[in-house]
């Protein structure tokens, strides 16, 4: 260390002397250095970029969006789908009731608008149908996929001509894509 009272040849003698201490120092330990430098070149940095996750997550937003989209439409369709199918299975209980009991469906129900009637008596109707057509049609007492009861309409044999019109099976309330069954004649000519 030099203090303020050296001279400047003082001064330059002893950064001389510095320097070439240092300089034997780093010869001393050059492999190391070189090894250490070397460290430091093949140093790399990994992971993203703010830029990067940004771009990354809007993609993931857009893809979800869409999903959700074609999700929504799939579902609905499911449900006619389920709908539809349920009616199908009761229209054909009918039929078979209708031809083990040799009677109209609604001598078979006791019921001539069970679509009418609250939820016990629409369950006691299809536990009528289940029964004479040796079918169980418990799942559907539950109703349609939209929560409602099936509506089934006990119509022949109403009216002054003992006849009326066909009976049928639908959904209460009116969804795109489901059927409304009308059921053949069983009695009736017409």
């Amino acid at each position: 260390m030099f203090h303020s009272h050296y001279g400047i040849t003082e001064l330059i003698r002893y950064f001389r002397v510095s320097f070439l201490r240092y300089r034997r120092i780093l010869t001393q330990a050059a492999p190391y250095d070189i090894i250490i430098s070397k460290m430091r070149q093949k140093q790399t940095y990994s992971g993203f970029t703010i830029v990067e996750l940004l771009i990354v997550i809007v993609v993931i937003g857009i893809l979800a969006a869409i999903t959700i989209v074609a999700f929504n439409g799939v579902q609905e369709r499911s449900r006619v789908a389920v709908a539809n199918t349920e009616l199908r299975m009761l229209e054909k209980a009918i039929l078979v009731a209708r031809n083990n009991e040799s009677k109209n469906l609604m001598s078979i129900t006791g019921s001539n608008c069970t679509r009418c009637s609250d939820q016990a008596r629409y369950e006691l109707t299809l536990d009528r149908i289940s029964a004479a057509a040796n079918m169980n049609l418990n799942g559907l007492k539950e109703g349609d996929p939209w929560g409602e009861k099936y509506a089934i309409d006990e119509n022949e044999g109403e009216g002054s001509t003992g006849c009326g019109s066909r009976d049928g099976v639908g959904l209460l309330s009116a969804h795109t894509g489901t059927i409304i069954l009308y059921i053949p004649f069983y009695g009736c000519s017409t």
